[in-house]
């Protein structure tokens, strides 16, 4: 039987880990924690982490995206959790975030290349950019939408979300997620970095990008088959 009470208490526990990493700033950014495989409990709308109530936290329907419970307005972003948590049932967490370097990438409308085995430890190919949202799908349902979005780029770009643990929107910001409640924080305090030492390495005007045998290796040593990295 789950503990629903520990479960909110660790996405509020998640949110504010977003600002204590300095990956949020004011009330932007947010952190779902999926409760079951029926609901998540999300962030509410334009509240600091550290005045959350627990007890009024809303807890969504992942099926339609309606809220079941909590006295709490969910944040904006809430159907575009909704979407990722149908189309990946292995996911437990999602964070989204306007973090300094990745929103750069994503006001670039650019995806970051893989320039070396930092990146590689995490993500198997470049961490990729969705194209813009059209006038009529912002109009239909902005933030469904976006979740929509995400799943296409992945579908386009033949990734999935265990190689691919986080995108850029273009002209917004971050998705990150993960199959444990703490990892999808985890991810975008990853891409964060990531994004930054890219930005760098762009500036030096390197061309020479990592061969993909030692980004291929510095990734399947992590995730792949026989992977061995961290204790048993």
């Amino acid at each position: 039987m789950i503990n629903k009470n520990r479960i909110i208490k660790e996405c509020i526990n998640q949110n504010k880990l977003l600002v204590k990493k300095n990956l949020s700033v004011h009330t932007f950014s947010n952190v779902s924690v999926k409760l079951d495989k029926k609901y998540f409990v999300i962030k509410p709308s334009g509240i600091f982490p550290k005045d959350i109530n627990n007890k009024k936290c809303p807890v969504i329907k992942i099926s339609d995206g309606k809220k079941i419970y909590g006295e709490y307005k969910p944040s904006t972003d809430t159907l575009t959790h909704q979407i990722l948590y149908k189309k990946y049932p292995n996911l437990k967490s999602i964070a989204h975030t306007h973090s300094k370097y990745a929103t750069a990438w994503a006001q670039s409308g650019k995806s970051i290349p893989i320039y070396g085995t930092t990146h590689s430890d995490y993500w198997k190919t470049e961490i990729p950019v969705t194209k813009y949202i059209s006038y009529k799908k912002l109009v239909q349902n902005y933030e469904r939408n976006t979740g929509h979005l995400i799943v296409e780029t992945l579908q386009r770009k033949k990734l999935n979300s265990e190689i691919c643990p986080g995108v850029i929107v273009a002209g917004h910001g971050t998705f990150t997620w993960s199959n444990t409640e703490k990892g999808a924080v985890i991810h975008s305090e990853l891409l964060e970095f990531i994004a930054e030492i890219a930005y760098y390495t762009e500036r030096l005007k390197i061309k020479n990008k990592i061969p993909k045998y030692i980004s291929k290796k510095h990734f399947d040593r992590k995730y792949g088959s026989k992977a061995y990295y961290g204790q048993k």
